[in-house]
């Protein structure tokens, strides 16, 4: 008897093969995802990481901000000091074996004093051309005339100075007499364009999309986009990533190279945020000798300066001020003539002049003293006495460091605006039309950062060293530093094995007594901006210094 096979059975065994394979996928694919998201998982833990190394970053540089500027030199500076600022470890990672570092990277200057290359450490904001600054340097671009006319000599031609808020901005690369002519009318209070060149509310109102000017403070460097003629390649130049460098790939598709005018872009030149505390430079309040209180005046003055004879004399000058024909009369001298010679300044002389009665003249600055004369007594007796603070190079190399690091004549405890010669671009000296160009190539070859000479701490040492004369000096103490106390740090958090990264931009004010964060911002989008032999591998580092 013959049986028959049933065909159904070799249907089901496809079926079975069918559903393993099918459940074979979905395990496959079920095993893609959870690892995927095992990666994923891994990759936010790195991001965190990056971004937390970054923030310890800022951390770091607020203690070392902490600390007043005596020692921060002792411990290499702040400028470009690789010990401090590159490849500091943080962290080992998620496996106790992968270094996570920050390293804060910033443009460096070249022997020509030209934005290029790179170095480890913060950038003062008052190496830059404060912005919000510039209406201010143009309202007292005529008391400056003023100044310079009364220290010329009188038989040469009236002193004429160019509008130094437009001459510093046309100092930027590419910067037209118009576009530099808009800017100002953004920032200034009235509605009227300063000349052909400017532009106020009514040119805004009539673009297509309308807008009003800020007539004030602007809130950024990036609020200049709004103002016409500047651009985004203006302001930015070919620095896509905002790593203050050119690279490769940046050069090749701008066609540029760090020696093109404006390759880094007017960003690198300009701030809102650069200032100064009143403090010297071992961190203490400098003393107002303004002061209305002459007595207390002096005894702080014999403290902190430790010399009678100069605080004496401070003292004197602030009751009789500078001597002159005038002011012998004023005294007593019924001749109106000027009060005779009674030779150098002492101590005693502070006998014959009454403290209690405050203080009739101001100083405008403390260079105000410097070879002076100041008249005590009445009458036939009024005798005329020169200024411990002598004319003479030799002389204010030894007191200039010490008074100009103690002494104010401000009020407040914050100056806003003025430029430190030691480490802005040379361009922006270039913009200072109070300086002529064999002064500003003087600079340039002598000038020092983090300098241990007591005199580099001042803008004074351009006197000192025969750069400029005293008159020429008092000009620019209003416009020049050699200090500041607001810096910006790029700060990269990242591996050293590579992956994820993290980068910021902080500025911060240093100039308070905890210094805080005044501004900041992700770069992380725009790439992590340096390679990692460039950032610094700290175990590499480590190795070599253990052999």
């Amino acid at each position: 008897m013959i049986h028959k096979v049933s065909k159904r059975r070799g249907f089901f065994l496809v079926l079975v093969l069918i559903v393993i394979v099918i459940a074979t996928m979905a395990v496959q694919s079920f095993t893609g995802l959870m690892v995927a998201f095992d990666k994923s998982a891994y990759l936010s833990g790195d991001l965190v990481q990056a971004r937390v190394a970054a923030e310890s970053g800022s951390e770091v540089i607020r203690l070392i901000l902490a600390d007043p500027p005596e020692a921060r030199v002792d411990s290499g500076g702040v400028f470009n000091n690789a010990n401090l600022f590159q490849a500091v470890p943080v962290s080992m990672g998620i496996d106790g074996a992968t270094p996570c570092n920050f390293s804060v990277v910033a443009p460096s200057l070249n022997e020509y004093g030209q934005l290029a290359g790179l170095r480890f450490g913060l950038q003062n904001e008052s190496a830059r051309l404060n912005v919000n600054a510039l209406p201010i340097i143009e309202a007292n671009s005529d008391a400056l005339t003023a100044i310079l006319t009364l220290t010329a000599d009188p038989d040469d031609a009236p002193v004429e100075t160019d509008n130094l808020a437009v001459t510093m901005l046309m100092s930027l690369p590419g910067m037209t007499e118009d576009t530099a002519a808009a800017i100002l009318d953004w920032l200034d209070e009235d509605d009227e364009p300063r000349d052909p060149n400017g532009c106020e509310a009514d040119y805004y109102a009539g673009l297509n999309t309308r807008y009003a000017p800020t007539n004030g403070p602007i809130l950024s460097v990036e609020e200049l986009l709004l103002v016409r003629g500047v651009t985004p390649s203006l302001l930015f130049g070919a620095d896509s990533n905002r790593n203050g460098v050119l690279d490769p790939d940046e050069q090749q598709r701008y066609s540029a190279t760090v020696e093109t005018p404006g390759a880094l872009g007017w960003a690198q030149y300009l701030t809102i945020h650069g200032g100064e505390a009143s403090k010297t430079f071992a961190g203490a309040l400098r003393i107002n000798v303004n002061n209305d209180d002459l007595e207390t005046l002096y005894e702080t003055l014999v403290t902190q300066l430790g010399d009678e004879s100069m605080a004496s004399y401070i003292v004197a000058y602030r009751i009789a001020g500078q001597s002159t024909a005038a002011n012998a009369a004023a005294a007593g001298n019924n001749n109106n003539a000027a009060a005779q010679s009674g030779g150098e300044w002492s101590a005693d002389l502070l006998d014959q002049l009454d403290l209690s009665g405050g203080g009739g003249v101001k100083l405008n600055q403390i260079l105000d003293l410097v070879g002076s004369t100041v008249t005590v007594g009445q009458g036939d007796q009024a005798r005329s006495y020169n200024s411990p603070f002598a004319d003479n190079p030799i002389a204010m190399a030894v007191y200039l460091p010490i008074i100009m690091d103690a002494l104010t004549t401000q009020e407040g405890d914050f100056m806003p605006g003025r430029l430190n010669i030691n480490e802005c671009p040379v361009e922006l000296l270039y913009g200072l039309s109070l300086l002529t160009e064999e002064q500003v190539q003087a600079i340039m070859d002598t000038r020092e950062v983090d300098s241990d000479d007591p005199n580099r701490r001042h803008e004074t040492w351009l006197m000192t060293e025969g750069i400029v004369t005293l008159d020429e000096m008092r000009t620019l103490v209003p416009l020049l530093t050699c200090g500041g106390d607001v810096f910006r740090a790029q700060i990269v958090g990242y591996f050293e094995k590579g992956g994820a990264a993290h980068r910021s931009e902080y500025i911060i004010d240093a100039t308070t007594v905890n210094p805080k964060v005044v501004f900041w911002r992700d770069l992380t989008h725009l790439g992590r901006g340096f390679d990692l032999s460039v950032l610094g591998l700290r175990s590499a580092v480590d190795a070599a210094t253990a052999q």
